[in-house]
């Protein structure tokens, strides 16, 4: 399991109800990017989820600024679904999610340019789960490696993120 998922049982859990069924699975996780002072503005966070070879789950958590969270969605959520496709849910300043995608743009850094953590969790291959099961499973996810990435990235502002 990655550590950039945050907490491993949460994790766990809601992995098992999005993931298809495969015979082995594999993770690479890694914070390739992290902050090293309160001067830094950068951040970079992922987690990659294999079976039988082919990526699963994708999970990304970025240091990153828009002057407002609605470009956000438009640009980071237009990579993975339509922008049709996705829901709000509360967490961050600004969250959506639909049965492939969970994002949340959560604040970071308070000095300077206000500084947020866009967090990215995309489901690559369904598993047999309905639509609001993998819609729940992908917003814990997202809501896990949020904390875990606020945390890494030693943020100084609220995330306004729970479990």
């Amino acid at each position: 399991m990655c550590r950039t998922l945050g907490s491993s049982s949460d994790s766990a859990a809601a992995l098992k109800r999005v993931l298809p069924d495969k015979s082995s699975y594999t993770f690479d996780g890694a914070v390739t990017d992290g902050r090293t002072d309160d001067m830094d503005d950068s951040f970079f966070a992922s987690c990659f989820v294999d079976g039988d070879g082919k990526q699963l789950l994708a999970a990304t958590a970025e240091m990153m600024q828009y002057d407002k969270a609605d470009e956000w969605v438009k640009d980071v959520v237009a990579n993975s679904v339509s922008h049709a496709s996705v829901k709000p849910f509360a967490a961050g300043d600004k969250a959506v999610a639909s049965d492939r995608v969970a994002a949340i743009y959560l604040p970071c850094v308070s000095r300077g340019f206000e500084r947020h953590l866009s967090v990215v969790v995309e489901l690559k291959q369904l598993g047999t789960a309905d639509g609001d099961q993998l819609r729940e499973g992908l917003i814990s996810l997202a809501r896990n490696a949020a904390l875990s990435a606020h945390q890494r990235a030693k943020c100084d502002v609220p995330a306004g993120v729970t479990r």
